[in-house]
């Protein structure tokens, strides 16, 4: 396949491959969860990778190595946030899968979900197809977020 890419999806690619051989890992809570985490003093400001593309935190950029900060500005995904910065966007992990989604909190009304209930729709595909029901011939994910099912079963 030939996919044309702009060059801000181009440098989002990249950063995604940085945070791959980071070893950059992340399992995205409830978003109860993750605002009683946030909402710790000690969590106000991000201090790693996960905390700017995991918990969504404000940050300062010279917590990130520069290339990571440079392929962010690139891609179009960092906003100002008073003094500090934030991602648009998050990357979570499954299994070994990185998945791009929008950021928390998801208040706008085109916003990619990835969360819990995608890990339980993940475990039911994964068994699913463990139980030799894998004759499948086609499927569709249409409006399912970050496409994790259409992933897992190709």
């Amino acid at each position: 396949m030939n996919f044309l890419f702009s060059a801000a999806d181009a440098s989002l690619l990249k950063l995604a491959q940085a945070l791959r051989a980071a070893d950059y890992h992340f399992t995205t809570p409830t978003p109860a969860t993750h605002e009683r985490v946030n909402n710790r003093p000690q969590n106000r400001r991000a201090r790693d990778l996960a905390d700017v593309f995991g918990w969504s935190r404000t940050f300062a950029p010279e917590i990130l190595p520069p290339h990571f900060w440079n392929l962010m500005r690139e891609a179009e995904i960092v906003v100002p946030d008073g003094e500090d910065w934030r991602s648009q966007v998050r990357f979570a992990t499954l299994d070994d899968d990185l998945f791009v989604h929008s950021s928390y909190p998801t208040t706008e009304a085109d916003a990619v979900f990835f969360g819990p209930d995608t890990y339980r729709f993940a475990g039911t595909l994964k068994h699913f197809f463990a139980v030799g029901k894998s004759d499948v011939r086609r499927a569709v994910d249409i409006g399912c977020g970050a496409s994790p099912g259409a992933i897992l079963t190709a």
